[in-house]
Order: C-alpha cells, then structure tokens, then sequence
C-alpha cells in the first residue's frame, strides 16, 4: 500500500468511527427518551410529586443550559409548583411543591440566560468560583489538557497531584487563560435578578485538599464574592458533590446559613442546612427527560449503581 492509498484508508476508517459514534450517541438518546417515557406513563413521576416532593422545595441544579432548554424547563415547571428562592428553601409550605433554580461553576453562558429568568420571574443562584470569574481563567475541566489526562482520572487524585498532571498539559489555575467564566460585567447587569453565592475559589475536589487547603477554598471564596459583588455571601454549593463531615464545619465555621450537596431528595423545615438535597438537571434534556428527571428516579439508580446507597447520597471516592 502506498502513501496515499494509506491515508484514504485511514480517512475511510476515521469516517467510519465518527458514523460510528454518531449512530452510537442517537441509540442512547433514544433510550434515555424510552426510559423517560416509561417513568411518565407508569405514574412512577406523579408518585413522587405527590408522596415525596409534595409542599416541600425541589432544588435543581444546572450547570451551562442554553437559553431554549431552559426556557422549556420552566414553562413546563410553572404548572407544576411555585418558584421560590433558594433562601426560602426552609420556609413552611402551602401545600403546593415548590422549585429553587441553582446553578454551579458560574459559566460565561449562564448571563444569556437573563431574560428567561426575568421571563418567568424566577431569582436562581448561581454559585461562583471566586478565583475564575471575573478574570481570564478557565474552569479546569474545560481546559484541553483535563481532557487529555481525563476529568474523572483528575477527580480522584490529591490535589496536589491533580494541579502536577493539569500543569503538565499546560494549565496553571491561577495564571491567565482562555476565560471561561462570567465576566464583571455580565455579573453587575444580572445582580438585580440573580443571587451570587460561593462555589470555593478554583473548584477542587474539597475531600481530596488538605486541611489547610480545604478551610481556605470554603472561607476565602465567601469573602471573595462578598467583596467583588459588595453584597453579603451566605449560601455555598460543594464542587462535585464531594463533602464530608470535615467540610461541613468549615462551612459552618466560615459563616453560612446553607450549603447545597448533590445527594438527591427535596428540603423542608426539617433538613440540614449545611446538607441541603439536589435534583440535578441535564442541560440539554428535552421536555420530556426533564419531566421525568423531576422524580429523581433516573438519578437514584445511577447513584445506586455506582455505590451512593439507599438514601440517594451523592457516590463519594
């Protein structure tokens, strides 16, 4: 085989695995869909919003949804319950399911997000990393160099190997690079309608920090947020979930009211505070996965599977 018989060969095969891929990604679209369905159509869903959501507040979470997605998201949640902010989470019911729309990492395509919002007339939050908005930074698993190495590889080592093997790709978190978060300015035009809470400084794996590390991500970052917005900081989110009974007394010792976990359920009067429950939402689901997603079935097997247990605790490492 010559050269150029080689290299249409290869390209021939490059054509195939991407035909491949795409076929691939459609067949579990398709699934996802039939599953979504099935959870509609069997009461499964009706069942939680009445036994288990019912005048208790649902608390979702999205990370960087386009302004469409969620504009159906909300249209379709409008006949379901009431929107209340994140600060109402533990207020007494009406006897009607309510909603808290949060979202995580503070993404530059969050401020398209605006005039949904004010559409709907919903006050989410929007947890910040203190040390990436507002600057040329980028969140580290969008960097090329996470994907190289890969992000859940990256999850489970210490940080310090975690920033080691990122900085071998040619990320350093506190240098400049490719911005990929909120910007000053989208900040101070969304601040009348949207709540800035923290979501630590560079959003590392908090279990895997050391003492020192850990405490100074948790209370620099509420102080951080507080000075760059001049308003008060009192709600975090934990970064990926992961927390533990250390983090929860740096939390609490830092100063907040709240922090929002990823363990599923809804909140009322009666959950902790420092362990406030989550649905989370896929950005891009249609209409009808995101229905079914409100029951937090999907969720819970997922974390069953991967060894959450039965009390839809968020898999730690």
């Amino acid at each position: 085989m010559n050269k150029t018989q080689a290299t249409g060969a290869s390209a021939r095969s490059h054509l195939s695995d991407s035909y491949r891929g795409r076929r691939m990604k459609r067949y579990k679209m398709l699934v996802k869909e039939m599953l979504a369905g099935f959870v509609l159509i069997s009461g499964l869903a009706w069942f939680t919003r009445k036994v288990l959501w019912r005048d208790r507040v649902a608390v979702l979470l999205y990370h960087d949804p386009d302004p469409d997605t969620l504009d159906r998201h909300l249209t379709y949640l409008r006949k379901l319950c009431e929107f209340v902010p994140l600060t109402d989470v533990s207020a007494p019911g009406r006897g009607r399911p309510r909603v808290a729309i949060t979202l995580d990492d503070g993404h530059a395509g969050n401020a398209k997000l605006l005039p949904v919002f004010i559409k709907h007339n919903v006050r989410p939050t929007i947890f910040l990393c203190s040390r990436i908005v507002g600057r040329a930074r980028s969140h580290w698993w969008l960097h090329p160099g996470s994907l190289r190495v890969g992000h859940e590889r990256l999850k489970r080592m210490t940080n310090d190997e975690r920033l080691a093997a990122l900085a071998a790709q040619g990320y350093q978190q506190d240098g400049d690079d490719r911005p990929t978060g909120l910007s000053i300015e989208a900040m101070q035009a969304m601040r009348e309608h949207i709540d800035f809470q923290a979501h630590t400084r560079f959003h590392p794996i908090l279990t895997h920090c050391s003492n020192a590390e850990s405490e100074a991500e948790i209370r620099d970052s509420r102080h951080e947020i507080a000075a760059l917005l001049q308003q008060p900081c009192e709600h975090f989110a934990y970064p990926n979930g992961n927390y533990g009974e250390r983090e929860v007394e740096f939390v609490r010792a830092a100063g907040f009211k709240t922090a929002r976990t990823c363990d599923i359920g809804w909140n009322d009067q009666h959950t902790d505070p420092y362990r406030l429950r989550t649905i989370i939402i896929d950005d891009a689901a249609s209409t009808l996965r995101f229905a079914a997603q409100l029951s937090g079935i999907a969720l819970f097997l997922r974390y069953l599977r991967e060894g959450g247990g039965w009390r839809g605790k968020f898999p730690q490492f």
